[in-house]
């Protein structure tokens, strides 16, 4: 994984995923995805229990692991999660850092870009990645967050407070 500053800028040196998730980590570059439907909905899934975040509601998430881009990246977590192999196209948000530490001494130490796409073609959900499917209305999103932030990951309510912020839901 492709260690960054506080920006998101890359530093030129790699990480590998534990020595990233050991507190207090080390800042790497993230991803979440918002998959759009022709419903105007987003789809979203609860993460396994086994995973950080674990038991909430999230988007596709990932790391860009060396070697790749950012839309491959994208594109691998797409597959990975909700086995979309088409190619799809990313509207970008810009990210966020951000830092939370767990009581077993894993950490999330990230700069997370914030990505779109619109996708309407079947859903094949990894049951490694994912419990449950569920559709969230975009023009509902604002508010469920607000509501029930509880019910998302950390950086899922980051995401949704960023694209707010950058007039998406209006």
């Amino acid at each position: 994984m492709y260690v960054v500053d506080f920006r998101g800028n890359r530093t030129g040196e790699t990480v590998d995923r534990w020595e990233a998730h050991t507190s207090p980590g080390v800042k790497h570059l993230a991803f979440a995805i918002f998959v759009q439907n022709k419903k105007n909905e987003f789809i979203l899934h609860k993460r396994p229990n086994r995973k950080v975040g674990g038991d909430k509601w999230d988007t596709p998430v990932s790391h860009v692991l060396e070697g790749e881009t950012e839309e491959e990246a994208m594109q691998r977590c797409l597959k990975e999660e909700y086995g979309i192999d088409k190619k799809v196209e990313f509207e970008h948000f810009g990210g966020f850092s951000y830092e939370e530490r767990y009581p077993d001494g894993t950490c999330e130490n990230e700069f997370c870009l914030v990505s779109v796409c619109k996708y309407n073609g079947k859903i094949v959900a990894n049951e490694k990645e994912v419990e449950e499917l569920k559709k969230l209305p975009v023009k509902e999103a604002v508010n469920e967050w607000k509501n029930n932030f509880r019910n998302y990951t950390i950086w899922f309510n980051k995401s949704v407070s960023l694209l707010s912020k950058k007039g998406f839901f209006k």
